[in-house]
């Protein structure tokens, strides 16, 4: 099925949303995917009989037309979570839809539950972001974030060398994971890397800073607390998290009063690709138990 882009007007200027449709089918489910990743290196291929699964970028990640750096400089967690909640609009006619998001994805999926409840069915949250303390690599640009030029150079750096070759790209995603054997033995894993990697590429640089400075200002907690969703929610997180510490999914877990916990021992920030196998079977059983 053919990508396309959505353009979504904004009080700081039209915001460009990479889009890929994988299936159809009666019943939506929207995808949205972390920082640094792009809408083909996800391979919810596992829900293509059950409905129409539609893949949304981050604003700024994929072959999009360039914007200016300064736009990324205005971003917010709330104009991530408003504008993807006008492209869920834009897919589902305003339909009910499950919701899948991991890490920064997992934010904006939580904040759409949580301000447009009547748009989200069920909610799957794979390492969600729901504070802005994160460890390893988006850590450390995190420290940063006040300094919006020089974040741009340490992204550009850590980012550059993967950008310019394919295998360093792939080597480099160790710093996400923790399962070796589980990520680098899953032949999905090198499909999706092969299909992805232009795309990726086309990513601008300053829009994963632009990224890296809205989750150093995001915090999900008062938002939940405040009202929490009674959405059935499945929460999945790696024991091993580099990036999302696991103790953010136990918390939503707590204060969630319909939240499901499915650990994954042994994985990183990517337990879709790294378990691949047991989180398939974990999201369909939960689907079963939690019918449209």
């Amino acid at each position: 099925m053919d990508a396309y882009t959505l353009s979504i007007p904004s009080p700081i200027g039209t915001e460009e949303i990479a889009i890929l449709p994988r299936s159809t089918g009666e019943h939506p489910f929207v995808a949205w995917h972390g920082v640094t990743a792009v809408n083909r290196f996800w391979f919810w291929n596992v829900l293509w009989p059950l409905g129409a699964v539609s893949l949304v970028g981050l604003p700024g990640h994929g072959p999009l037309k360039a914007q200016p750096n300064s736009h990324f400089d205005n971003w917010t967690p709330e104009h991530f979570i408003e504008v993807s909640k006008t492209a869920l609009r834009t897919l589902t006619n305003g339909r009910p839809a499950t919701l899948i998001g991991h890490s920064t994805g997992g934010m904006i999926a939580l904040g759409i539950a949580q301000t447009a409840p009547e748009l989200v069915q069920r909610l799957i949250l794979i390492a969600p972001v729901v504070w802005s303390e994160l460890t390893g690599i988006v850590g450390f640009w995190q420290r940063f974030a006040n300094y919006p030029r020089l974040l741009r150079l340490v992204v550009r750096l850590s980012l550059e060398p993967g950008r310019l070759n394919r295998r360093v790209f792939t080597s480099s995603m160790t710093a996400f994971i923790r399962d070796r054997e589980g990520f680098y033995g899953n032949e999905r894993v090198a499909l999706a890397i092969e299909e992805g990697y232009a795309d990726m590429r086309k990513t601008q640089l300053a829009a994963i800073a632009g990224t890296t400075r809205v989750l150093t200002k995001t915090d999900m907690r008062p938002l939940v607390q405040q009202n929490p969703t009674t959405i059935p929610t499945l929460l999945i997180h790696g024991t091993k998290d580099p990036i999302v510490p696991y103790e953010q999914s136990e918390w939503l877990h707590q204060h969630l009063p319909n939240a499901t916990m499915a650990s994954i021992q042994g994985a990183g920030h990517l337990p879709y690709g790294e378990q691949e196998e047991n989180v398939n079977q974990l999201v369909l059983d939960w689907l079963a138990q939690h019918p449209v």
